[in-house]
Parts: structure tokens; sequence; C-alpha cells
């Protein structure tokens, strides 16, 4: 259903870089839902997916040494889940509605949609892994670790299922680096440049 006044952002974020609070506090700010992990996990159980077995193949490329695909179909859990969770990102985005959606390569799956703002939020190594070890209880060696293997298995995941680089600045309306901002900070400025860009795109009305 076309909707002039729709938003969709898609926030895409390093681990550790307080991605997913700052699109909670927008999501509050601006009133609109975040659509996240659980709902996608929500989706995939009432499809029959096990909790657990979803958290096994969740964000992950498909394995090619362990599966095959023939006239279109594919046995590969990982690309079938994957799927479901594309199809269920323009489902939404389809029923005219607004809101905010977390990781899964929704900034390549609703590129084409008018009134999309892609967003990716970075920021500083060491506040980065501080943040992780914190929130984690970890060491830093662990969370540095744990970092590095979380962005790996995003990067992988995002080219294993579009045709951009994840993180890639041609690829997104505003990169933000949540070290220099914080929290309030990064969403105030992801406020204005949604103000900013409703102003100059003709996807909007007011």
């Amino acid at each position: 259903m076309a909707n002039k006044n729709q938003v969709l952002i898609t926030i895409t974020r390093e681990y550790g870089s307080l991605g997913h609070k700052i699109a909670d506090q927008l999501g509050k700010d601006l009133g609109i839902p975040v659509v996240d992990k659980a709902l996608f996990f929500k989706m995939a159980e009432n499809h029959g997916f096990d909790p657990e077995f979803i958290k096994k193949y969740d964000e992950k490329p498909r394995n090619y040494l362990l599966s095959k695909s023939r006239k279109g179909h594919t046995n590969s859990i990982e690309q079938i889940l994957a799927e479901m969770i594309f199809k269920y990102q323009r489902d939404l985005a389809d029923t005219g509605e607004s809101f905010i959606m977390v990781g899964r390569c929704a900034d390549w799956t609703l590129r084409d949609y008018p009134g999309v703002i892609k967003i990716f939020i970075s920021a500083d190594k060491e506040d980065r892994i501080a943040h992780v070890a914190k929130e984690n209880n970890l060491t830093i060696p662990e969370a540095t670790s744990l970092i590095k293997k979380k962005d790996s298995n995003r990067l992988k995941y995002h080219k294993a299922y579009t045709d951009v680089d994840w993180g890639s600045p041609n690829h997104y309306n505003l990169i933000v680096n949540s070290s220099e901002l914080g929290v309030d900070g990064s969403v105030e400025l992801i406020k204005t440049y949604i103000e900013l860009y409703k102003k100059k795109s003709p996807n909007w009305e007011d």
C-alpha cells in the first residue's frame, strides 16, 4: 500500500557501536516500532522453526559445501531462513506503515522503497571494546575477539545476500560515529537528517 508519509529507516551497525540503543531511542522519539531479531525470531517460530534452531542458523551465509540448489530451490537452511526474513521485511514495508529495521540486510532489501533512509552506525574501536566488555562482563581480550567475530559474521552475511559491501559509504544515506555524539546526540543527528531529507525528497508530502 503506497504511503507518501511512510518512513523506513534501516540501521546497520558495527558490533559494540550502540547501534541498537540508538535505534530504540530513535523509535521512541519518532513514535514508530523497531523491528529487530526478536520479531524475526517470532516470525520464524510461527513458520514452525524451533527457537534454538533459529539461533544456530540466523545471520549465517549459505554453506555451499553442505547445500545444493536446483531450479530455484535450495536445501540450505541458512538461505531459506534468510529469504523468509527478507520477505517479511518487504511485507512489512508493503503495509505502508513506518518502522525502523535493525540489521539483516534491510538496507539492501528495502533500498528501492520510497522514503527509505539507510543509516550505518560505527564507533571508535576503544569505545566498542569498552561497551562490549561492560555489557557482557568480558575481559578486554575477550571483548576484542567477540567484536572481530561478530563484525566478520555480519560482513559475510551481507556479502552473501547483497551486491554491496557492508559499511560501504556509497550505499548509506548517513554514517554516524556514536563515539562523537553518544546515543542521545546520534539520535538527534539522525532526526535532523530525516527532517532535512524529507524537505528535499519528492517521496514525502506535508
